[in-house]
């Protein structure tokens, strides 16, 4: 993992090499098919549930009034879509073993 405490798409990608024996164009082939096809199911507005992981669902946020952080000037938030996602219990419980 790199220095900023987060995982970046190459390093999963080397990871699942590692793990599968995969080549990786084809790992980073599959991940992208896999990336490509969440965003077509909620961008169509379906839910996409993945046993024992969690739910991916988009959601419509209305239009609201904010700030701007630097300036503290009024500004107001479009609406738009947003994805929202719910862990599944086994997903819950792993992240959870060793605490």
């Amino acid at each position: 993992m790199n220095k900023n405490n987060y995982m970046n798409k190459k390093e999963l990608i080397r990871q699942l090499v590692d793990e599968t024996g995969f080549k990786e164009r084809e790992v980073s082939i599959t991940l992208d098919c896999l990336l490509c096809a969440i965003m077509k199911e909620l961008a169509s507005d379906h839910s996409l549930v993945l046993q024992n992981f969690g739910t991916f669902r988009s959601v419509w946020q209305v239009e609201r009034p904010g700030r701007n952080p630097k300036t503290g000037e009024p500004k107001t938030i479009p609406s738009r879509y947003t994805v929202k996602f719910r862990p599944g219990n086994a997903f819950l419980k792993a992240l959870n073993e060793d605490k």
